[in-house]
């Protein structure tokens, strides 16, 4: 069964627009915003920074954190500069989000990133079809599986989540196609044809350092099946291709060293021993968490459903292997390995137990699943099972999108939104948890930010209890590493500004204030303080900071919630 190049073009268009059309309406709907997307404005727009110190910021001052001034329009200097500072990712990205915003100077909208993230699901989407549709050599299984992925939470959660990795996973599968491409050529490949994958490195490397790791996987299967095959001019054609593009991409940003093998932030920063068996807990506690990020985004959130499907799919291809003596075929292989490669390695890896790192790699997991149900089909020889996948699969998207809350829509604390004063005061610690709460900050008249030095002392207990009803064997190396990073892995001096409340004469002049108290800080010292030192002697409790006990993969408690605050209203 198979349908025609035209009317394949014009469903897949179809798809992409509906798609597309879904993640919007959740777009429209999300409520806050994790740190990071927040991070991303500032680090593509502004080298503007907010008084941290217990001085004032105006509303102003945050939408001008966030935005471009007419006289920063189209600076790309600028937003290479904040990525050598910030010292986390390369610039690409960070300079088409600038470009967006420029058009928008002394603005800030959520969707202007997004505006970036539809563009590139659609590439997403399209790059999709033409790599199912070289596997199969059939357009009507090529457009099944990229529905499949488009009406997926996962496809929603990349689209609305304002950060590079929609573009990454871009870059990712346009690799994998342009792979596939020179492959089948043998020795035909045109010039063309290498000077889009040099330009794909290129780009890729410029966007995240995780394309880094695709590009090796993909790279090191086409070197042994083209070894295989003697296709040794394109090989060589291919070899210098991979090293132009990333010469390239280092003569352009040659911090890409320094940033991949450990710079001055995070974990590579931080100077604790972690014993073997909390490495192995650890590890098998990853695995566990994306395994149920993973059934999350593509299994309506059940983890039976995904063990189901992983032991349907082992066991009909050893059927295929050894009982019809099937091979995976070698565009096949070169599609679906590196991205299960990529997927366990980045869960073993990660900084964070997050879905934004396995993403590029879920495009292509959802695509093995659904050739491998249509291969079922057409094993069986019964064509009313053919003619069931894309209605089942439909069910299946649907209930997912009913049942299934995408990530990173919060909007469940909303009151937060809506200031009980005009003035507001963010008490937080050296990690700079301000950053997260800033959309909501922007609308108060003003906000003082302070820090204090006391850290939670509850934090690190919470924390190992948290691990151990996990299964990570922790002795100990949870404190020790709150330890290292509050103390070094921040590269931060512990301040304390806490005097500020008691002197500033705007906050003795108010009869009420907001007041945000980080989760990272002593929450019953910062209010003794308030109380002892100010005239503001009683408090009510606005907005109660979520618990870890709430949720299974402690990552969730930083992207499913609005604040990680306790906020309060004084008088």
């Amino acid at each position: 069964m198979n349908i025609s190049d035209k009317k394949s073009r014009i469903f897949l268009a179809v798809v992409i627009v509906l798609s597309l059309a879904l993640s919007t309406v959740f777009m429209m709907n999300k409520q806050g915003y994790h740190e990071d997307e927040l991070l991303t404005y500032n680090l593509a727009n502004s080298a503007n920074t907010l008084k941290t110190d217990g001085e004032w910021n105006s509303g102003a001052d945050f939408i001008d954190y966030l935005s471009v001034s007419d006289s920063d329009r189209f600076n790309y200097e600028q937003v290479y500069e904040n990525q050598i500072i910030d010292a986390s990712h390369p610039p690409f990205y960070y300079g088409l989000v600038h470009t967006v915003c420029s058009l928008f100077p002394n603005q800030f909208s959520r969707y202007f990133a997004f505006s970036i993230n539809v563009l590139a699901m659609a590439g997403i989407l399209i790059m999709l079809f033409k790599i199912v549709k070289r596997i199969t050599k059939n357009n009507l299984y090529a457009l099944i599986a990229t529905g499949a992925f488009a009406f997926s939470i996962a496809c929603t959660t990349m689209t609305i989540y304002l950060r590079m990795y929609a573009t990454l996973t871009f870059f990712v599968l346009s690799m994998i196609y342009m792979n596939l491409k020179i492959y089948e050529r043998k020795n035909t490949a045109k010039f063309t044809d290498f000077l889009i994958l040099g330009l794909i490195t290129l780009l890729g490397t410029l966007t995240q350092y995780y394309f880094i790791l695709f590009e090796g996987l993909t790279g090191l299967i086409m070197l042994v099946f083209q070894i295989k095959e003697r296709n040794i001019k394109d090989l060589i054609k291919y070899i210098i291709t991979a090293v132009l593009g990333s010469a390239a991409a280092l003569c352009i940003y040659p911090y890409i060293i320094t940033n991949v093998l450990g710079g001055k932030r995070g974990f590579g920063s931080l100077s604790i021993s972690i014993d073997p068996i909390t490495v192995v807990t650890y590890f098998a506690y990853k695995i566990g968490t994306y395994i149920q990020v993973l059934a999350k985004d593509v299994f309506l959130n059940q983890i039976w459903l995904l063990a189901l499907c992983s032991v349907a799919l082992i066991g009909f291809w050893i059927y295929l292997r050894f009982v019809r003596k099937e091979k995976l075929s070698r565009t096949a292989f070169m599609a679906f390995v590196p991205s299960l490669v990529y997927f366990v390695a980045i869960s073993l890896v990660s900084p964070f137990n997050s879905d934004r790192y396995i993403m590029a790699s879920l495009p292509m997991l959802v695509t093995v699943f659904v050739l491998a149900l249509i291969k079922f089909t057409r094993v069986t020889g019964k064509k009313w099972l053919t003619t069931a996948v894309p209605i089942c699969l439909a069910v299946t998207c649907a209930i997912g999108y009913i049942t299934v809350k995408p990530y990173y829509m919060y909007g469940v604390k909303t009151e937060l939104y809506t200031p009980q004063t005009s003035k507001c005061v963010f008490v937080g610690t050296a990690m700079l948890e301000w950053n997260k709460s800033i959309d909501k900050l922007a609308n108060y008249d003003e906000t003082m930010i302070v820090q204090t030095a006391d850290f939670s002392p509850a934090l690190a207990d919470e924390l190992e209890d948290f691990a151990e009803k996990r299964g990570v064997i922790t002795n100990g190396k949870i404190t020790e590493f709150m330890d290292g990073y509050m103390n070094n892995g921040s590269e931060k001096e512990k301040t304390d500004s806490m005097q500020a409340l008691k002197t500033d004469e705007k906050l003795a002049n108010e009869k009420e204030i907001t007041v945000y108290i980080s989760r990272l800080a002593d929450k019953d010292k910062v209010i003794k303080y308030i109380t002892e030192n100010t005239k503001f002697k009683n408090y009510d409790l606005i907005s109660k900071d979520y618990s870890f006990d709430e949720f299974y993969n402690w990552y969730d408690y930083f992207v499913e919630t609005e604040s990680y605050c306790n906020v309060y209203k004084f008088y």
